[in-house]
């Protein structure tokens, strides 16, 4: 066999899987406006997170599939004493200097309430990812990972 055919052959049996697997999964680049980016940090850490360990989704800034805007992120207690934390997802097409066109706006919101014997039931190798944040930081993080991830899967499958 020629070499330049083993060369081939060799390059598709290694590339081809990796593109094959890479394409199974929709890239998406999380993005936040600069004035949000400190009240949307655990909304984006705890999406990534969710996102990275999913079998249908990755995040990435380069070559991906939507963008999604994570904006007007509002953070209150209601009379319950239960947190409650809402923000605007804005699903849209991947744009390297304006913004993209919309493909989907969705407000989500998630209730919970932190007490210590709460933090036991929460999947600790998420937590462990989170060392840099508060408890209650890490927390909001879970909520609002799940919450994301489940509402991007409806939306992007």
């Amino acid at each position: 066999m020629k070499p330049f055919n083993k060369t081939l052959i060799l390059f598709i049996c290694a590339v081809l899987p990796v593109v094959t697997l890479a394409a199974d999964k929709v890239v998406i680049d999380l993005k936040v406006r600069l004035v949000e980016t400190a009240d949307l940090a655990p909304a984006q850490v705890g999406a990534t997170v969710y996102l990275m360990k999913s079998e249908w989704a990755t995040v990435s800034e380069l070559n991906e599939d939507v963008a999604v805007w994570m904006k007007k992120y509002k953070r209150k207690k209601n009379f319950l004493g239960q947190q409650v934390v809402s923000l605007t997802l804005e699903v849209r097409e991947p744009s390297s200097i304006r913004i993209g066109n919309l493909i989907k706006k969705q407000t989500i919101t998630v209730r919970y309430r932190v007490s210590a014997s709460d933090t036991a039931r929460f999947k600790q190798d998420f937590l462990n990812e989170l060392d840099d944040l508060s408890q209650e930081l890490q927390i909001e993080a879970y909520f609002l990972g799940v919450k994301i991830e489940s509402v991007l899967k409806g939306i992007l499958n």
